[in-house]
């Protein structure tokens, strides 16, 4: 059995629906501001008009985030991704969603297959500030110490703040570059805290982190070489935020190629003509 403290400390990094922007406060740890287009692949998932979590385009209708954004038992109506925007309150355009698919493996418990689908009632039509980012797949080279790791989102500042709920998560889109945690080092780190499974990788740097409110956003990885950026994780938990001694832990979208593939072509370029094509 953890201790209430431990509980309060495993942020599943998701901001509450009630949280108010406060500017100047909340972001990702660390971190700086940007813009969406730098991060356009960078959507915001929102309850009621409200950000909760981070999400990533990887199709004409479709946002990679993750399960656990979706535990409240809410309809599909009560949701909405804000795409094309650095703001999560305004800008862009605001899509309501036609389903929301999260992984039939997810443990809220574990945290593991933390993974979701949103098929948009929408199609997204790609410009300098909205265009799907690429997945890692299993015959990828892995991340490694040498590639460049970023995680954006609009989250929390700080622990402290993100568990009191006094400050609210970030107006503006911001990133921080993060280090690859070796899965051992990772393992080691949370012996005593929760597995970290296959599925999983972690990725940290001393005061920089994601935070509540980022969850379900993009870790994206540039190789050494120079190669295309891909999306390698998505933000899922971690024994609070900048934690020297606890990384983030982020879902490994490589691990999932097959499932993604498997929904997005099992969705069907016929069902996807039958809905609404607008934006709202």
């Amino acid at each position: 059995m953890y201790s209430a403290g431990f509980l309060t400390s495993l942020l599943l990094l998701v901001a509450f629906p009630g949280a108010t922007p406060t500017p100047g406060d909340g972001r990702i740890v660390g971190g700086e501001v940007t813009t969406i287009g730098e991060f356009p692949y960078q959507v915001s998932v929102q309850v009621n008009g409200q950000h909760i979590c981070g999400g990533a385009i990887i199709g004409h209708h479709f946002v990679l985030t993750a399960a656990h954004c979706f535990e409240a038992e809410l309809s599909t109506e009560d949701y909405s991704v804000r795409v094309g925007s650095s703001e999560h309150a305004s800008g862009g355009h605001v899509l309501s969603l036609r389903q929301v698919i999260t992984h039939g493996g997810y443990n809220p418990q574990s945290h593991d297959n933390d993974l979701a689908l949103l098929i948009v009632y929408a199609r997204l039509n790609f410009t300098e500030h909205l265009q799907p980012v690429p997945l890692a797949s299993p015959v990828d080279p892995p991340p490694s110490a040498e590639s460049r790791l970023l995680v954006s989102g609009w989250g929390y500042q700080a622990e402290e703040g993100a568990v009191s709920g006094e400050v609210g998560v970030s107006p503006q889109l911001r990133f921080v570059d993060v280090d690859l945690v070796e899965s051992d080092q990772c393992r080691q780190a949370y012996r005593q805290v929760l597995p970290i499974t296959q599925r999983m990788i972690c990725a940290a740097r001393p005061g920089g982190d994601s935070c509540q409110g980022d969850s379900g956003g993009p870790l994206v990885g540039i190789p050494a070489d120079e190669g295309p950026a891909k999306l390698y994780g998505i933000v899922s938990w971690g024994l609070g935020c900048a934690n020297p001694d606890y990384p983030g832990v982020y879902t490994k979208v490589a691990a999932f190629r097959n499932w993604i593939d498997a929904q997005v072509g099992g969705w069907g370029f016929n069902g996807l003509l039958a809905g609404w094509s607008g934006l709202q």
